[in-house]
């Protein structure tokens, strides 16, 4: 009985620090984002083959598809130098096709050479932001601009910002 009264109070939190990082009306919103196709290409987080990547072991990348559905493709680094981008679209595309549900595989896909951590999920859009669970008691906040995206996760003192370029699949 307490152990579900705890998960119920963890969870009664959870949502409530959620709610508290939405605006309470649509005018404090903020600007409304640029209007771009998210869905023309995959991102690639900033320093993927550089400092960032050599620090973490690991390059980020992310897609997203219709219906409001989200792959973080992680693959580690070094390894990440040498996989092509047609590889890379490749292994988003197999990994969306594999469950409609939320996930994490590792695998191959028949593609690379080496495993690689693939997240699947959803993006929810709340008063034209759009959000995602990246694994924290509350959701981050995707901002797109003319170039790419930017992710927000908040914390206690200030927010983190991580900054992803876009790779376009038809590149201009």
């Amino acid at each position: 009985m307490a152990n579900n009264l705890s998960r119920i109070l963890k969870c009664s939190l959870a949502i409530l620090m959620w709610l508290c990082t939405l605006p309470a009306h649509a005018d404090q919103a903020g600007a409304p984002e640029a209007a771009m196709d998210i869905y023309a290409g995959y991102y690639s987080r900033e320093g993927n083959d550089g400092d960032v990547a050599r620090a973490s072991r690991n390059s980020h990348y992310i897609r997203f598809y219709p219906g409001n559905r989200v792959v973080r493709l992680i693959i580690p680094f070094p390894y990440s130098t040498a996989v092509d981008p047609v590889d890379i679209r490749k292994v988003f595309d197999l990994a969306a096709d594999r469950t409609p549900g939320s996930a994490y595989i590792s695998d191959t896909f028949d593609v690379l050479e080496e495993r690689v951590v693939v997240q699947l999920d959803s993006v929810r859009v709340i008063e034209g932001a759009h959000y995602y669970d990246c694994g924290l008691s509350t959701p981050c906040r995707i901002i797109f601009n003319d170039t790419g995206m930017s992710i927000v996760q908040k914390g206690l003192v200030k927010e983190h910002v991580t900054s992803y370029d876009l790779v376009p699949d038809r590149p201009e």
